[in-house]
């Protein structure tokens, strides 16, 4: 009785979230798309969008990429736990990516 909340029920918990949290969004989208289509709205995402998404993920993924290989230089060269760098250095260089990201496709968009 002591196990019931055990590693199976939050497993399982984790994927009926997982899921619902697609549903939703799936489901959310389609409905956006029919009232564009019954507004007359054209509902094909411009190019230059999906090239600012590819920018800001490639960069969230260089700068979480940055952040790991200074935690692990930081925690060869000291005595600090890398238990301290990893999480915090992969939101720190995570976040900056995400601030440059911004500012790039702001200029991008200027170009436009």
């Amino acid at each position: 009785m002591n196990n019931f909340l055990g590693p199976g029920a939050v497993l399982a918990a984790l994927f009926l979230a997982t899921g619902y949290t697609v549903y939703t969004f799936i489901k959310a989208s389609h409905l956006e798309r029919m009232a564009k289509i019954e507004k007359g709205i054209d509902t094909n995402t411009s190019p230059s969008q999906a090239k600012l998404l590819s920018l800001k993920i490639g960069l969230l993924m260089i700068g979480i990429a940055c952040g790991i290989l200074l935690a692990y230089t930081l925690e060869q060269t000291t005595t600090i736990k890398g238990e301290v760098f990893y999480p915090s250095f992969m939101l720190l260089f995570g976040g900056i990516s995400l601030i440059v990201s911004f500012f790039w496709a702001k200029k991008l968009n200027k170009k436009e």
